[in-house]
């Protein structure tokens, strides 16, 4: 049912983003991180893609958790090649969140020469409200070919985490609340760290770097908690929890370090960001 696939959509998405490699010998093709998932049971949520051109879901995708993503090699046939004995092609998905710079995960990996099916697992941002996903295969010698329900892309509600205020940074060194804060609750901190990446490092192809959160009520103690994540060679948002302390106003910092002796902070040109307990 090739009438589901464009040749040429997003290709000026992917020329931004670096054309995703053929699959390859590697576990870590197959994606994101695991963590909690979506479902009462504790089973990851699952998108699944079927060779019908059906698409699926089981449990809801929420905001901060881990979803698995199902998806048929036979939905894309364009692109298939071999030579010397071992095919040279893959498959790869693509996650959009709100409208953001998509993420990539593997759906394929090569297995002795031949490409098998990968079920990823994919990380949800805390700050998400819904997500479109596509996917493309593509060959060693440049063939390109898309799943991308006729370029409208497959579009997936996310449902918000059971929990307490999410406090976001963005890159465009924007900060937001989206609820309350109550001494007690759990609070998810989303950071992205473009903000300090001045210290922005890696070293035998992982992240060198990482970047901690400092917090105190009303000037007491400080607590400490690590907002960044190693994927790769790259330092990710970890969307860590704290529990509010009591009080009446909530002080935050942020420190960034590398193993190289880089220090940056991000602390409102020394005034830190407050937030008020109620």
């Amino acid at each position: 049912m090739l009438s589901r696939t464009a040749v040429s959509f997003l290709s000026a998405t992917l020329a931004a983003t670096g054309l995703a490699a053929c699959a390859a010998d590697s576990p870590e093709q197959a994606g994101g991180g695991g963590g909690a998932g979506g479902k009462a049971d504790g089973t990851l949520t699952e998108l699944v893609f079927g060779a019908d051109w059906s698409e699926s879901q089981t449990g809801d995708i929420v905001a901060g958790q881990t979803i698995r993503v199902d998806y048929d090699l036979a939905r894309l046939t364009e692109c298939r090649g071999s030579t010397n004995g071992s095919e040279v092609w893959g498959v790869t998905g693509y996650a959009s969140f709100d409208g953001g710079a998509p993420v990539t995960f593997g759906v394929s990996n090569l297995v002795s020469g031949a490409v098998k099916p990968v079920v990823a697992e994919l990380d949800v941002p805390a700050t998400a409200t819904s997500v479109e996903m596509w996917f493309a295969i593509n060959n060693r010698w440049g063939c390109i070919a898309y799943d991308s329900n006729d370029s409208a892309n497959y579009r997936f509600d996310v449902e918000r985490a059971n929990a307490g205020a999410v406090l976001a940074f963005e890159s465009d060194w924007s900060e937001t609340q989206d609820r309350a804060l109550h001494a007690g609750d759990q609070v998810i901190v989303h950071y992205d760290p473009a903000r300090l990446a001045q210290c922005a490092a890696s070293t035998h192809g992982g992240a060198a770097w990482n970047i901690t959160m400092s917090y105190q009520a009303d000037g007491g103690p400080i607590n400490s908690l690590v907002v960044g994540r190693m994927n790769g060679s790259e330092l990710v948002a970890a969307d860590s929890s704290f529990t509010v302390p009591r009080g009446n106003d909530l002080a935050v910092w942020f420190h960034a370090t590398s193993v190289y002796g880089c220090n940056q902070y991000d602390s409102n040109m020394n005034a830190n960001y407050h937030f008020a307990i109620e």
